[in-house]
């Protein structure tokens, strides 16, 4: 059986990949402001200012 050499190319960049993409993802989990705490915010404004 003859052992193939492990591609050293392609390996670092999937690597890279993976890692920038959990990084992306942690900044915007952080980071991000949900869009539902501001929609709920806008909804509250409006009923009180329907009901005055």
């Amino acid at each position: 059986m003859s052992k193939k050499k492990p591609n050293n190319f392609i390996a670092p960049i999937v690597i890279a990949g993976i890692t920038v993409g959990f990084l992306a993802s942690a900044y915007k989990f952080v980071f991000a402001k949900p869009k539902n705490q501001q929609n709920q915010k806008q909804d509250l404004e409006q009923q009180k200012d329907s009901e005055s």
